[in-house]
């Protein structure tokens, strides 16, 4: 009898470790399916980011128990200038070449959160990326808001790789749907 609650004793022991407190380091590197449309730029565009000062995206707490903070690894301004800058190529845009004056392009994360609620033993998970575009040509300025907002469902903690590639496709979502809005696309590139 004594080894069943011997046994007993270390099953729960183990499932109570899974409730621990961990971080969950993820580094931005914005993903997306490929960019279709073809363009090109007549005139030069300067592209930018605004930094991004926050290291914290969220964090997840189970239905059992098990919690873990989610903060980026690396500089979320750097990698977002970086994707757009291959984005842009990958559209036959090159902002190097072209006439002066150059167009602007600047965008600025506003939001990049992942947020959980217990349904159950269920965790309901929300992703969050909002990010603003500004173009600048000849004196005239467009900005528009670009959301979006994935929801996903877990029985158990997911692993820190999972939920650093569900952030950064839905941003690169989200800069994807900047690329296909019409208006920025033709003061980018006429």
């Amino acid at each position: 009898m004594s080894s069943k609650l011997l046994i007993a004793t270390l099953v729960a022991s183990a499932l109570l470790t899974g409730c621990a407190s961990t971080t969950h380091t993820i580094d931005i590197a914005p993903t997306s399916a490929p960019l279709t449309e073809q363009f090109s730029n007549s005139h030069r565009i300067k592209v930018s980011v605004a930094p991004y000062n926050t290291q914290t995206v969220g964090s997840i707490r189970t239905g059992i128990g098990e919690r873990a903070d989610i903060v980026m690894g690396n500089d979320a301004s750097t990698a977002l200038l970086q994707y757009t800058k291959d984005a842009l190529a990958e559209l036959g845009i090159t902002p190097s070449r072209g006439l002066f004056p150059a167009r602007t392009l600047t965008l600025e994360i506003d939001t990049l959160s992942y947020t959980t609620r217990t349904i159950a033993l269920k965790t309901e998970a929300t992703l969050v990326a909002d990010i603003q575009a500004t173009v600048t040509q000849d004196g005239k300025t467009y900005t528009a808001n670009f959301k979006s907002e994935k929801i996903e469902q877990y029985g158990t903690l997911p692993d820190r790789h999972v939920v650093e590639e569900e952030i950064n496709a839905l941003l690169g979502k989200t800069v994807s749907r900047a690329f296909n809005d019409p208006q920025l696309m033709t003061l980018l590139t006429n």
